[in-house]
């Protein structure tokens, strides 16, 4: 028989990142709910039709689609706001602003890479029903906190800018299709600039106005170089409404404490829904993809029930996510649950071992018990190896004054304690 491996582009997780990857959904579940966002969940098939809908067609080759045994055309979700979004139009009940937050798996067949798996976890947040500067704030806080709680406090920059901002700068200078503008923009950053001036030309930019943006594209903006910047590229808009609304969310969010934040017009966001704010996570270094990325899309909603929704979102997938704490050494297991390893020495210690430890299942507390017939030093190493914080031993000693010895395996440090004071543990 051959050998049966994993399909590739996906990943077996064992017990060591599987803890960590657990630790880390949970800080971002605690950091939504401490923003006052609720959690949801969906099917992780849907019908293909709403991919149709809103995702265009480079997604949908991307799909892990087929019929099923009903001949519908079904697939594994590829991602997750049509999932939301068809949610939210599906209860007329729901008393606006709804804020929603989910961990969902989704599956895309494209090329692996470092960063991009086929099937990857991706924590989502969304917005719905309110507009407005402070509510663009708060979700692009949200995305910060979590990761100032994973410790990466200042080792990314968020870069933002505003869609209907730069569709007016395209239009000053010429553009003849803004779509297509904004496309090749979007891909700044991972093509030439002579390929970028190339197609940016095709579209109707040329001459001076083609030089001067593609230098003002080649650098991100702190808060005190924004004005300066906007002057120089010459299209009064220092006075723009959408221009002083994008300047002012990025002074909100660095008077709320998270400093690392630029105006960077070459970050776009391709997909065509986004209606407003856009802005993506990197790392400080650069060295591997967008961390988080989001914005505003109030008109995706009409898509589905054909009324515009107030939305601003942001997904944050988990495998960027992984390699940026592997580079940064975060990766380790914070073992801060208290936990305990039962040993039980002899045919009589195990029973009583066994006693002791549904015991502690019963007061709610963590614990397994040594089973094989280790000597205590191996069974200690082993309970160790599992990342537990406490050893109890039930030796001869312990079952002739009916106590027990508890182990600190952290600190080496070791008391006794009666069995009928197990409730202080």
């Amino acid at each position: 028989m051959s050998k049966i491996e994993k399909l590739r582009g996906f990943k077996d997780y064992y017990p060591e990142d599987m803890q960590k990857r657990e630790q880390i959904f949970s800080i971002m579940r605690e950091t939504a709910r401490n923003f006052g966002f609720l959690p949801i969940d969906y099917p992780s098939i849907e019908l293909l039709e709403i991919y149709k809908i809103k995702s265009g067609d480079e997604l949908l080759k991307q799909t892990y689609n087929f019929r099923d045994k009903s001949n519908r055309e079904v697939t594994l979700i590829p991602e997750a706001t049509p999932s939301t979004m068809r949610m939210l139009v599906a209860r007329k009940d729901l008393i606006k602003p709804v804020k929603w937050y989910n961990i969902p798996k989704l599956w895309r067949y494209e090329e692996p890479q470092s960063g991009r798996n086929r099937e990857h976890y991706q924590f989502n947040v969304d917005y719905f029903g309110e507009t407005g500067v402070e509510v663009d704030v708060e979700v692009i806080a949200l995305a910060c906190e979590t990761l100032d709680r994973l410790g990466l406090k200042n080792m990314y920059t968020v870069r933002i800018n505003d869609r209907n901002l730069m569709e007016k700068i395209l239009t000053k200078i010429g553009s003849q299709n803004i779509p297509s503008s904004i496309s090749v923009i979007d891909h700044f950053r991972k093509e030439s600039v002579e390929s970028i001036k190339e197609k940016l030309a095709r579209e109707g930019i040329n001459g001076e106005n083609l030089e001067k943006f593609i230098e003002f594209l080649s650098r991100s903006y702190p808060l005190s170089d924004i004005d300066e910047a906007f002057d120089k590229i010459g299209l009064e808009l220092l006075n723009d409404r959408d221009y002083k609304e994008m300047r002012s969310e990025l002074q909100s969010i660095y008077d709320k404490g998270y400093e690392n934040v630029v105006y960077d017009p070459s970050t776009v966001r391709g997909l065509s829904y986004y209606t407003g704010i856009v802005f993506e996570g990197f790392d400080n270094e650069g060295k591997f993809r967008s961390i988080f990325g989001g914005g505003r899309y109030d008109r995706l909603s009409s898509l589905f029930e054909g009324q515009e929704t107030p939305a601003v979102g942001f997904g944050m997938g988990d495998a960027v996510l992984e390699n940026l704490l592997r580079e940064k050494g975060l990766w380790q297991v914070e073992n801060t649950e208290v936990s305990y390893f039962v040993i039980g020495m002899g045919k009589e210690g195990k029973k009583r071992a066994g006693n002791i430890l549904y015991d502690l299942r019963r007061m709610k507390k963590t614990a397994s018990m040594e089973n094989s017939d280790r000597n205590i030093s191996n069974s200690l190493k082993h309970a160790s190896s599992m990342n537990f914080s406490h050893a109890i031993i039930v030796g001869e000693k312990e079952l002739k004054e009916n106590s027990i010895t508890v182990k600190n395996l952290n600190s080496g440090e070791q008391k006794m304690l009666s069995l009928n004071n197990l409730s202080e543990l």
